[in-house]
């Protein structure tokens, strides 16, 4: 599991890492930066501590005060990008839109 979720997976998270989001990862995030103003995975955030010391970093336990995810994007296909997500497709367990879905799995 660790070595696909470093290629990037299929998972839809709350909270998405966005240092791995912008390498092309996806990866849950285990803490959010006031500061930044960004969500970190348990691996990125050492680098941001290491450069950013005196950032408040909030963990898991503290996620009631984290920003509402936009559930706007997590509804949009990422190909598409004026399309939402409507459709599952159950060969692959995927949410598509209907553009992928007449495109890619019929």
């Amino acid at each position: 599991m660790e070595g696909s979720i470093h290629r990037g997976c299929d998972f839809v998270f709350d909270f998405s890492c966005v240092t791995c989001q912008e390498n092309d990862r996806n990866t849950e995030a285990d803490f959010y930066c006031e500061e930044c103003s960004k969500f970190y995975c348990n691996k990125c955030v050492e680098h941001h501590n290491y450069l950013y010391k005196k950032h408040a970093i909030l963990g898991k336990e503290n996620i009631s005060q984290w920003p509402e995810t936009d559930v706007v994007e997590l509804e949009q296909c990422q190909e598409h990008r004026k399309e939402k997500l409507t459709i599952f497709c159950e060969d692959h367990s995927q949410i598509l839109c209907h553009v992928c879905h007449v495109h890619n799995h019929q």
